[in-house]
């Protein structure tokens, strides 16, 4: 009896370590070879690359920031694709199952085997509960007949994203986790801030006339860099030491061009709206200082265009100014003109599904003053109507509810943490960047995009750094 019990002492204690890693592992090396055998789909390369699987699933349950900053370079393919057109090809898939199957397994693992909430406020439970109350809406989609479930399930997918602050606010505890995390998405967003430059400069080094100037212009990830531009003006006011101020202002001047070049009205105003309204709520002796530096970056913009381009210099200059005369023009504006079609068509939808909505993954037919013929289309450039249209006015309200919740948390936290600059940082961040959506909701809808809901989870990430980290941990230390 001594010798059994030595034996199996250890045993048992092990199991209890590190019974989340063998319980999970375990399901899931059932779950593969069972959905190989119904799919029999390259079932015999996926067979042998099973252990290795089981591994590296393993590495991630035990240490969950690797698995996150796996993510988090792993973001720039999924953000930079999957535009809601495109064939789903085997890197979708791949990506579906790292970024959904990481975050489910993740759910799993703290509810039913480390028995832990990861409910912290009224703004977590408000926004969990709905993501997982949307699948109701399913049957919308099958009684109305608007769209198909393949359909219906890729939209539905992008909310589950936004929850990714969950395990982000619950793993990076520490300063170093933070800056990790931060590094790693910064350098993502930079390669992908440079390569949407580079590509600009070569389309407009070619231009003859104005219009072509416009139609060069890079869109791809604009939520992103709006936010990136809010978020790191903010370390360059309030940084604690005069290199990380130089540092922020530098990544921000780059974010800020980023924006520009795509000609963009509406991230342009929203920005600059989310920036002054912050400082004037939290601290109006930068608002100055913010005038001064947006002095000196059209002035070195100006500067850059007028060596980048010199024979075309003129023409993007003048592209610039008259993206923002048309504002006043009404609606003899084209673009304005094709939003006010727009949303017509999806008021006079909303009418007749006010209060259950008509399901994600809905088409609209629209008229497009630009093009001139009518357009099957799924997505809304009003996030506001996209919700209520698609989800129904109960999924609205909880949605933007939890919304104003989280951007008033942060808000609070920018005044209060005067005394700890990362805190100050990232909760002031968040405020303005959420000021700013919530602008550009109005003509670029938040809620559609993979890269709207990832900035939804970095931001909302960022109050929860902002509430919990230590005090005492500063932006140099």
């Amino acid at each position: 009896m001594t010798s059994i019990s030595i034996t199996t002492k250890p045993c048992a204690q092990y199991f209890a370590i590190h019974r989340d890693s063998i319980v999970l592992s375990t399901i899931v090396a059932t779950a593969i070879p069972l959905a190989l055998l119904f799919t029999g789909w390259i079932s015999g390369i996926m067979l042998v690359a099973l252990p290795l699987l089981a591994l590296v699933f393993m590495l991630f349950v035990r240490y969950p920031r690797i698995w996150l900053y796996t993510g988090a370079v792993l973001n720039y393919f999924w953000i930079s694709s999957g535009k809601g057109d495109e064939a789903i090809t085997l890197k979708e898939y791949a990506l579906v199952a790292f970024i959904m199957g990481g975050l489910w397994i993740w759910m799993f693992s703290m509810v039913f085997i480390q028995k832990r909430s990861f409910i912290r406020h009224f703004g977590d439970k408000v926004l969990v509960f709905t993501v997982f109350l949307m699948s109701v809406n399913l049957l919308l989609v099958l009684v109305n007949d608007q769209s198909s479930a393949l359909t219906w399930l890729r939209e539905y997918l992008l909310f589950y994203t936004m929850l990714y602050y969950l395990p982000w606010r619950e793993h990076f505890t520490k300063r170093e986790h933070i800056f990790t995390f931060l590094s790693l998405t910064a350098g993502v967003f930079i390669f992908i801030g440079a390569t949407n430059l580079w590509q600009y400069v070569k389309a407009a080094s070619n231009v003859l006339y104005a219009y072509q100037v416009w139609t060069s212009r890079k869109m791809l990830n604009t939520h992103i860099f709006l936010c990136a531009t809010v978020l790191c003006s903010m370390g360059a006011l309030y940084a604690s030491t005069r290199k990380a101020r130089l540092g922020m202002l530098c990544l921000t001047a780059f974010y800020a061009i980023v924006v520009l070049v795509s000609f963009s009205r509406g991230f342009w105003i929203s920005g600059m709206v989310g920036i002054i309204a912050t400082l004037w709520l939290i601290d109006k002796r930068k608002v100055a200082t913010v005038a001064l530096y947006s002095l000196l970056g059209g002035i070195f913009v100006l500067f850059a265009i007028q060596i980048l381009f010199p024979e075309r210099a003129a023409l993007i200059i003048k592209v610039i100014q008259s993206r923002f005369a048309s504002s006043a023009a009404g609606t003899q504006d084209l673009s304005l003109l094709a939003r006010i079609y727009e949303t017509r068509v999806v008021v006079d939808v909303l009418l007749q599904y006010i209060l259950g909505g008509v399901g994600l993954g809905a088409a609209f037919t629209i008229f497009d003053p630009l093009e001139r013929y009518y357009t099957r289309v799924t997505f809304i450039h009003n996030g506001y109507l996209y919700i209520w249209v698609k989800l129904g006015l109960p999924f609205f309200l909880a949605f933007y509810g939890a919304w104003a919740y989280m951007m008033r948390r942060a808000y609070t936290l920018a005044r209060q943490k005067k005394n700890a600059p990362l805190q100050r940082i990232l909760a002031a961040g968040a405020f303005g960047s959420l000021v700013a959506f919530t602008l550009l909701n109005v003509t670029s809808a938040i809620p559609e995009a993979r890269d709207g809901f990832y900035c939804l989870s970095v931001l909302f990430a960022a109050i929860g750094f902002a509430e919990y980290l230590p005090t005492e941990i500063s932006f140099d230390e």
